[in-house]
């Protein structure tokens, strides 16, 4: 009997489940970086770290969306004059996010992006007048690399963006999004082999859509004008556009933010994407 209640003991320990690996300390999922720039309402917007009381903060988005939902780690940095972006500070994160670039980026600042991508790091970029007049230059100067133009907010009212390629992940779910002055990506017909277009605001002569003339003349033929767009390389790495910042803000407030149509689900989706 004594060696049948031993066996019985052994084979109970065999039975318990292994404890579970702690979870890695530090992990760095999602870095936003961020311009000093002030709008003339007197605050900085788009801020992922700050009280959240005002409509065009992130707040909400991080901590509904990336935190709650995804389980992300969310950092924030504010880039001056005084800083800059290095190999160093960006190599720890899965997700850059180029948001409000105040000054233009330097050339160094450029090939560190460029050669995270590369590496397998993921990489956003929205672009709005509210950043200062500068920032199209900035995000130009690394979309350049690879055949993609921003253009500056076309200053329209809110719009549905409903016409999406459904069948991507980004874009599962989603039957339109809405964002109020937009700043749409030229993607040029030899970058197109690379680039996946999810989703075009059309068409360009529809209030909400419009671009302005000076755009319009840089349009070559094969070219394609998006809202939306992805791009990915054999590293892992992959970049995201996306036409407007309104998209993620805590509202209510003036155009569009997180919940208005399918608004959230799709920052659930861009961010889950990016980060894998």
């Amino acid at each position: 009997m004594k060696y049948e209640i031993f066996f019985a003991i052994i084979l109970m320990a065999c039975a318990v489940e292994p404890t579970p690996p702690t979870a890695t300390p530090n992990v760095k999922n999602v870095l936003f970086i961020q311009g000093d720039h002030v709008p003339d309402n007197g605050y900085p917007h788009s801020r992922v770290r700050d009280a959240g009381t005002v409509p065009e903060s992130f707040t909400r988005l991080r901590t509904e969306v990336l935190e709650r939902d995804l389980g992300l780690v969310v950092d924030e940095f504010i880039l001056t004059s005084q800083n800059a972006i290095t190999p160093e500070q960006i190599k720890a994160y899965k997700t850059i996010v180029l948001g409000a670039n105040g000054r233009v980026l330097q050339p160094v600042e450029v090939t560190a992006l460029v050669q995270y991508y590369e590496k397998g790091g993921s990489v956003l970029v929205y672009a709005d007048f509210q950043y200062g007049p500068t920032n199209w230059a900035s995000d130009n100067m690394f979309l350049n690399q690879f055949g993609i133009e921003v253009f500056p907010d076309n200053f329209q009212p809110t719009t549905l963006i409903t016409d999406i390629v459904p069948t991507h992940p980004l874009m599962n779910g989603i039957a339109a999004i809405q964002g109020e002055g937009i700043s749409q990506f030229r993607i040029s017909q030899g970058a197109l082999a690379q680039v996946e277009v999810l989703a075009k605001c059309s068409p360009l002569n529809r209030s909400g859509c419009i671009v302005k003339p000076e755009e319009l003349a840089k349009i070559q033929p094969g070219d394609v004008v998006a809202c939306v767009w992805v791009r990915s390389n054999a590293n892992g790495g992959r970049l995201a556009g996306v036409c407007d910042r309104n998209l993620f803000h805590n509202g209510p407030g003036p155009g569009s933010d997180l919940d208005q149509v399918n608004n959230r689900a799709f920052a659930r989706n861009l961010f889950s994407w990016l980060t894998r």
